[in-house]
């Protein structure tokens, strides 16, 4: 008689235990998705907050300041025990608590950044009432299998005194001023000086003023925008080239020795590559890479350590979450070893590490090169 009556505690236990797990899911479920809400403040009141769950069922997440720009920022922290939420963003020095309503439609909370609090409540966003971006729809992204080019594009020289080189982020438009030819074919076929011969004087002194809408619609992503480029260069500025392998001195980017994969991205919080930095009080810089594949975090390595081309031999596919901690005093420096040294240092609690060697590189060898056409 005591043994069934332990047999059915015993089942009661487990059923309670599993109806707790459910309900443990069915509320991470309910926070999941995308949030809104706009802060008691002057400018840049409006935030966008998606949450997501990673593949090892971990919350993940970004937020918009919508009125500011329309790139994600990343969250260093996402946790959720029912019905409260907390969110933290390293690197904009931002963080979030706040408790989910019983119906499931809002949460309300305290909002923290630079160290002020302000009240926020967030309501649930639908496809009818989602905030759109000030300057329009929040990145929309292109298809993947899209082969955009540049529907229409205008190409000016720059007018004198126009001062340093700048360009559109993610965003629909393409947009470049003040840049040279040999910019746009850097960033076309993504290779460095080293790795381009046969450039005609003007190609690095002529400035232009660019502008493109692409023919498909949606934001492109970064290859997308080098397949618009290489188009536009072959098209308007009749560039015709061919390759050849040169050996180098370089640095492998590898995986440090029993270190953890860096963290993949989550394709359903960002479709874009990024890169966002915040000083500290103790005189670090920290550095968010996000939605970034190795090839591309290698090239931006390069800004940092420019006396080698830095080349992928991680094995790594994807897109992957890095977070980088280096002394302003190295960022600083004109001294480029000690900025070298710094980013090595860097790389290795991310799991990294740079090994010199010599290696095989494509060189662009151009062939013709014209001014561009009229538009």
């Amino acid at each position: 008689m005591h043994g069934v009556k332990l047999a059915r505690a015993v089942t009661l236990f487990g059923m309670a235990g599993l109806l707790f797990i459910l309900a443990g899911m069915l509320h991470a479920q309910a926070v999941l998705g995308t949030w809104q809400g706009t802060l008691p403040i002057a400018e840049n009141r409006r935030i966008v907050l998606k949450i997501s769950k990673a593949d090892d069922g971990a919350l993940r997440g970004v937020f918009y300041r919508i009125d500011q720009y329309a790139d994600s920022l990343p969250l260093s922290s996402v946790s959720f025990q029912a019905p409260e939420l907390s969110v933290a963003s390293v690197i904009q020095d931002s963080s979030y608590r706040g408790k989910l309503s019983a119906d499931g439609k809002s949460i309300a909370g305290i909002w923290m950044q630079n160290k002020q609090s302000y009240p926020l409540t967030f309501a649930a966003a639908t496809a009818d009432t989602l905030w759109t971006y000030r300057n329009g729809p929040v990145m929309v992204p292109m298809s993947l299998t899209a082969d955009p080019a540049f529907e229409v594009a205008t190409i000016k020289p720059s007018p004198p005194g126009a001062g340093g080189r700048s360009g559109s982020g993610h965003t629909r438009i393409f947009s470049a001023k003040n840049a040279t030819v040999s910019n746009l074919l850097k960033i076309a076929f993504q290779v460095r000086d080293r790795q381009v011969e046969g450039a005609p004087a003007w190609m690095s002194e002529a400035k232009f003023d660019i502008e493109g809408i692409p023919d498909v619609p949606g934001s492109p992503n970064d290859d997308q925008v080098r397949v618009m480029l290489r188009k536009l260069l072959a098209d308007r500025f009749q560039l015709k080239i061919h390759t050849v392998k040169k050996t180098f001195p370089v640095y492998a980017l590898t995986i440090e020795k029993d270190s953890p994969e860096p963290v993949k991205s989550d394709p359903a919080l960002n479709r874009f590559a990024g890169v966002m930095t915040r000083q500290t009080p103790d005189g670090q810089m920290l550095g968010a890479f996000v939605y970034m594949r190795m090839p591309e975090f290698a090239d931006i390595l390069m800004n940092f350590i420019p006396d080698r081309q830095i080349v992928d031999e991680t094995g790594l596919q994807g897109q992957y979450d890095i977070n980088l901690t280096v002394p302003m005093s190295a960022l600083q420096s004109s001294d480029d070893n000690e900025k070298a040294v710094a980013f090595m240092e860097a790389l290795k609690p991310a799991g990294f590490k740079l090994v010199p060697k010599q290696a095989m590189l494509d060189v662009i060898v151009i062939d013709r090169l014209e001014k561009p056409s009229a538009n």
